[in-house]
């Protein structure tokens, strides 16, 4: 089964977008996906159409192709407020040539009800632009693998998944990634590849050197069929050399692991 990997721009977020770009594709990924750079959003509700289609030519230019647009949306503003920052992130992502939007969720409380009618009523506006909105593991609503159950009963579209984090799944609540994963991941659309040194303590590490059984969660994403993405998300590493080394090594590791 052949999985496609990528980085998203954490791991180089002290850098510049070309910094990213020359250290994924020198690691031999092949996707992308965007987070911040120097505190700002790389593509994001105010990106302007033209400057997220040059952003996917540069990908493209590199040899890489646009994958995830991290996002997310006011839920202090009401729906219309809310829809109105979704559809902007989705029109930006669509224009950069990405497949996926990932949400973080939010957390417990009176914003929740609004978060998952926002994803709803959103979901055929994504579709028809070539996006699927995903959400992963942040603590909150998305903690365990049964709420990530309810977000999918709850939004009830084909165009809603799952963005599964496994070092997330550890950090926030210190659950087992692989028991939390055997519950949801059927609905699993893609991945975040993140360790984590165990519950509330460092996730910006090298993958495979923390406590999450990397082994373990594929071999339940492979019962099940997953061929989706798997984007890197955390990689350790003090300078932009390290931070490269770390892109190459892990790399290498995710294709043994998975091979």
């Amino acid at each position: 089964m052949a999985i496609r990997f990528g980085c998203f721009t954490r791991p180089w977020s002290e850098y510049g977008w070309s910094d990213f770009l020359d250290g994924t594709a020198a690691a031999n990924f092949e996707l992308v996906g965007t987070m911040r750079l120097g505190g700002e959003w790389v593509i994001g509700p105010d990106t302007p159409a033209g400057v997220a289609a040059e952003r996917r030519d540069e990908v493209e230019e590199m040899g890489l192709t646009p994958s995830t647009c991290l996002i997310s949306f006011p839920l202090d503003g009401g729906p219309e407020k809310a829809e109105q920052g979704l559809r902007d992130f989705i029109d930006a992502a669509a224009a950069f040539g990405a497949d996926y939007l990932l949400s973080c969720g939010t957390q417990r409380g009176p914003n929740e009800n609004l978060y998952y009618d926002t994803m709803a009523a959103c979901c055929d506006y994504a579709a028809d632009q070539g996006v699927m909105l995903t959400l992963k593991p942040h603590g909150g609503i998305t903690c365990t693998g049964a709420d990530l159950v309810y977000a999918v009963d709850r939004i009830d579209h084909d165009n809603f998944g799952i963005y599964y984090d496994p070092g997330n799944i550890m950090h926030y609540k210190g659950l087992d990634p692989v028991n939390e994963l055997r519950v949801c991941a059927e609905h699993v659309v893609a991945m975040c590849i993140k360790d984590s040194l165990g519950e509330l303590e460092g996730v910006n590490i090298l993958p495979g050197t923390g406590v999450v059984d990397f082994e373990g969660v594929f071999e339940v994403l492979f019962d099940v069929g997953f061929d989706g993405p798997c984007i890197v998300e955390c990689l350790g590493g003090e300078t932009l050399e390290e931070v490269n080394a770390a892109a190459a090594k892990t790399h290498n590791w995710l294709v043994e692991l998975t091979s």
